[in-house]
């Protein structure tokens, strides 16, 4: 049977004024308990951190004499104050990018411990799970196009490398995103399908390589393109990729168990000893690139800290953040917090633009820098769910229940607290490198650096992504639509209405009330039987294509999509080359899963997408196109069979001059991946119809 498309519906709907009218979108300290946790091997240096004074007892006026300092700008006076003894960091080595290593390996761990701990909430919230891995973990079995897709990483991969029972070594990728198209000349990595030479230039053919037996056999592609160019990556199913590098991040805990037992409910703890397995995300030498490269403004890219007696004070400066007085109040003990490190590194934008395919929302990321020995926040709780993921150094953790219901999945952070508020941890432990805390919104946290400097990544999701948050956009949708639908809804209220009805004849047992609330549950039971559910989850989604990242693309999706292929300026002929065209039987599909949002609203088709987004939140207005309702069906089917191709001659449009109009239109704002890249028309030297067109 023939699906029929919404969209048809829709268009009939349109037709008809007397059916129903478009959804139109609104305008704009409890019980203590026992803490009992196996020790792993990296909390011995809990026992160090318990010897070691709280850095704010016993500052004194020392403490005062550094913050005045500050306070005054003279950063390098506060670090003569602080102590006479200056504050050092430890050896704040640059990290390559072993953590997409982990792809084709397969490792054995030794034994793996599970201790679950009580929790003291007020809702039934009553273990927190601790996932202690000794030995090397077993790492999720990833295939070498998600790794090098998720991080953009060029590696070199041998069989030797994959027999290894250590995670193995890769190149560091280059920061920023520049791309050499004379360079690198793209390939398609197809199974069976081999990409035609654009010029003369021959490149090597197209390399596969089997590892493993048995079940564990997988394929590794290689594509050796021309230029020196290192192997190319192509993502087929966004959202399958988004899986594996979920699983990968919370490894060795199991998915349907980490969202049954754990999400929103409790913290989790997982002890890795495996100080690499977090490489490739970020790392202290890519701050200090970023202070010395990017235009990185105090206050708004930039925050530096400390929490010291009690209280917390922020020492922002004006201006620019300059690297040598950003490591100046680093020595002086301040925490320096990145708060869009997307903007700046493509490894994490890489991380967030996949993860947000995953959890279908807004996902981002704070690095954290922290001094040895110091603290540069509060106690607080934020409206966020956060993964805790430790980079370099070590972390002393405190995390305490919330305090009321109404902090339990908390719709907003907290202001700072302090000591005498958050009551006794649930949870106290040392995060090491490779290490891993999650932990749902509104609970309290704390966290210090021991004997050597910290670096981590909250990565947050969720802010604002509730049931009552779609209930918020749904409930005043439903209610313009029955009013515009039915004239009960526009009746008026009784004449003496306020004589009875509010707090002060709450208490009065009057018949005229008895019979307004039956009026208003009547009406309430009527718009409840046809709420526009679809229509408020559509706002939700429009909401994501304003909120989120852009996808990042390898070379490969580079050269089948507007992003790379197309025409150029050849400065050797001093004309334009690589003309070329889509044609009806020219295969394509969405360039992601999630990369637009199809959906009614004012009476109009509108497609909303977030290809051409900032990697800052927020900077630009949502971009957004119209169709018409006719093309409507044929967004609906490129979605629908995502992620397989499809001709566009096979799209569910009249004839084939609107196919190629919508598939051009999709195409040319880079929504479109074609299968393989585009064959020129024409860019060859004297070709009369070049020079005709030129």
């Amino acid at each position: 049977m023939k699906r029929v498309s919404a969209f048809t519906v829709f268009q009939a709907k349109k037709k008809n004024k007397e059916d129903t009218v478009p959804y139109r979108p609104p305008s704009k300290s409890g019980e203590k308990n026992q803490l009992t946790i196996t020790s792993a091997h990296s909390f011995q240096s809990v026992e160090k951190i318990g010897k070691l004074k709280d850095p704010g007892t016993d500052s004194g006026s020392r403490g005062k004499r550094f913050l005045n300092a500050l306070r005054s700008g003279n950063i390098r006076e506060s670090i003569r104050l602080s102590s006479g003894k200056k504050i050092r960091p430890t050896s704040l080595t640059s990290t390559e990018s072993p953590f997409m290593g982990l792809g084709p390996l397969t490792i054995k761990a030794e034994s793996s411990n599970i201790v679950t701990t009580p929790v003291t909430r007020k809702s039934p919230r009553d273990l927190t799970l601790h996932k202690e891995v000794k030995g090397t973990p077993v790492l999720p079995r990833i295939s070498t196009q998600t790794s090098n897709t998720l991080l953009g990483l060029n590696r070199k991969i041998s069989t030797a490398s994959i027999k290894s029972t250590k995670v193995s070594e890769v190149e560091p990728v280059q920061n920023g995103d520049q791309h050499n198209n004379d360079e690198k000349k793209n390939l398609r990595q197809d199974k069976g399908q081999k990409r035609k030479p654009e010029s003369e230039t021959s490149q090597t053919p197209h390399k596969k390589q089997k590892v493993g037996s048995g079940k564990n056999q997988f394929k590794i592609s290689k594509i050796r393109p021309s230029g020196g160019a290192s192997e190319l990556s192509y993502m087929f199913d966004s959202t399958a990729e988004a899986c594996k590098l979920f699983d990968c991040m919370i490894h060795p805990v199991k998915p349907d168990r980490f969202f049954s037992e754990l999400w929103e409910k409790k913290p989790l703890l997982v002890k890795r000893h495996t100080p690499d397995y977090n490489r490739g995300w970020f790392s202290t030498s890519e701050f200090d690139r970023i202070l010395r490269q990017e235009n990185i403004q105090w206050g708004v890219n930039l925050d530096a800290t400390s929490f010291i007696g009690d209280k917390r004070e922020t020492h922002n400066q004006t201006g620019r953040a300059h690297a040598s007085v950003v490591w100046d109040m680093y020595q002086a003990g301040c925490s320096l917090r990145l708060l869009n490190p997307q903007t700046y590194s493509r490894n994490v934008w890489k991380v967030l633009s996949v993860l947000q395919e995953y959890f279908g929302c807004c996902v981002g990321a704070n690095i954290y820098l922290t001094p040895p020995g110091t603290q540069g926040f509060a106690p607080h709780y934020d409206d966020i769910e956060a993964f805790i993921i430790q980079l370099e150094g070590k972390k002393h953790w405190k995390l305490y229940s919330p305090r009321t219901e109404e902090e339990v999945l908390a719709r907003f952070s907290s202001e700072n607290l302090s000591q005498a508020d958050v009551g006794e941890p649930i949870l106290d432990t040392v995060l090491e490198a490779g290490d891993l805390l999650y932990f749902p919104r509104g609970t309290i946290h704390q966290g210090n650096a021991t004997d050597e400097h910290s670096l981590h990544i909250t990565v947050s999701c969720y802010q604002l992504n509730t049931w009552g948050d779609l209930l918020m956009k749904l409930l005043p949708a439903a209610c313009q639509v029955a009013m515009e639908e039915s004239s009960v809804f526009r009746e008026g209220l009784p004449r003496n209405y306020l004589n009875y009805m509010g707090i002060v004849h709450s208490e009065k047992n009057l018949p005229e009330r008895k019979t307004f609330m039956e009026k208003t549950q009547s009406l309430l039971s009527t718009l409840m039987k046809s709420l526009p559910i679809d229509s408020a989850c559509d706002q939700m989604g429009k909401q994501l294509m304003y909120d989120s990242m852009p996808p990042v693309l390898s070379e490969a999706e580079r050269s089948c999509s507007i992003h790379g292929a197309g025409e150029r300026w050849d400065s050797s002929l001093s004309r334009v080359v690589g003309v070329s065209e889509l044609v009806p039987d020219t295969t394509v599909k969405l360039i992601r899963r999630g990369a637009l949002r199809l959906l009614t609203e004012e009476d109009k088709v509108r497609i909303y997408y977030n290809v051409d987004n900032a990697r800052v939140y927020r900077t630009i207005g949502p971009n957004f196109f119209e169709i018409t309702p006719e093309m409507a069906p044929a967004v609906e089917h490129l979605i629908n069979v995502y992620p397989e191709y499809t001709s566009i001659e096979s799209l569910p449009v009249e004839n084939v001059s609107d196919q190629l109009n919508l598939a051009s239109m999709l195409y040319e704002r880079g929504l479109l991946i074609t299968q393989e890249p585009l064959e020129h028309t024409y860019d060859e030297p004297g070709d009369e119809e070049t020079d005709d067109n030129l």
